[in-house]
């Protein structure tokens, strides 16, 4: 009991450094905001980036932003409210993954995004739901003009598969878009973007789906051979293991969200910060122990 107890504390203490690491880096997600901001509308120019990619990934980076400070409010405990925090990492993940992906391919990809957008919301207008017996149809009053119509109606076949489904924007596996990344920014932003979604990516999803495995999985039940926790103690050591792992992912996420953007805006010195935070990670007591 000596050492669940030891475990305890050590990974409590870990955990409060951990959330001051990632106020830090959403501190510094808005700075970037301020800087696109500025490049928006001329009143600064950053040394390299296209126009296209910065007006899509300004809002990209504002909502994995706004996640970082979410993530923040459901790990202030260590509670039950870290099971919501699974799927939250998952998509500050594969936001972040989207952004980097955008900056690595350039206009075109920031621009089949932002028609992909144009769809999406264009089909949200009139929507149907039909399953067994069940039909549900919902619709817009809103009309667009006949000359927006035929515009969109025109871009509807590159977001619809040849069976008449919603295609994404694109057809790229997490996997394959962290290859994509891999080719254009440093091989220390790969690291860290492969870090976090390994570490959480799987997992996360089962969370989303509601799996059994995933009901497993949150009281600690999956390992082989391991009982339920004993007491509170233990307990409260498997939440905090859990907040962990999602911290430790948002973390390594934005770490990878830094590098890559200050490497395609030429912009070094953003890495600074990030630079300092890791070292700040690698001192924490259940990080410096392992």
């Amino acid at each position: 009991m000596e050492s669940s107890n030891g475990d305890l504390t050590s990974m409590l203490e870990t955990v409060v450094g951990m959330r001051g690491i990632i106020f830090s880096q959403t501190r510094q997600i808005d700075y970037w905001l301020h800087l696109l901001a500025e490049q928006r509308d001329g009143e600064k120019s950053l040394a390299d980036g296209d126009p296209e990619v910065f007006r899509v990934i300004l809002t990209m980076i504002h909502m994995v932003g706004i996640s970082g400070h979410s993530m923040l409010k459901l790990t202030e405990e260590v509670d039950l409210g870290v099971r919501d925090a699974f799927p939250l990492a998952r998509g500050i993940i594969e936001g972040v993954i989207n952004i980097c992906l955008i900056m690595a391919e350039g206009p075109d990809s920031a621009a089949k995004a932002a028609r992909h957008a144009e769809v999406k919301a264009y089909r949200d207008l009139k929507r149907e739901w039909s399953v067994g017996n069940s039909t549900i149809s919902l619709s817009q009053t809103y009309q667009l003009p006949s000359t927006e119509i035929a515009r969109l109606d025109a871009m509807l076949p590159e977001f619809t598969t040849k069976k008449g489904r919603e295609r994404n924007w694109t057809d790229l596996t997490i996997a394959q878009r962290l290859d994509v990344v891999s080719k254009t920014f440093p091989n220390s932003a790969l690291v860290s973007l492969n870090a976090s979604t390994f570490n959480i990516y799987s997992h996360a999803s089962e969370f989303i789906h509601g799996s059994y495995f995933s009901a497993g999985y949150f009281w600690g039940l999956t390992l082989p051979g391991r009982g339920a926790p004993k007491d509170s103690n233990e307990f409260r050591l498997t939440l905090a293991n859990h907040q962990f792992s999602v911290l430790m992912s948002t973390i390594f996420a934005y770490a990878g969200l830094v590098e890559c953007f200050a490497s395609y805006v030429k912009f070094p010195e953003l890495l600074t910060r990030t630079n300092e935070n890791l070292d700040r990670l690698r001192k924490l007591p259940s990080v410096a122990g392992a």
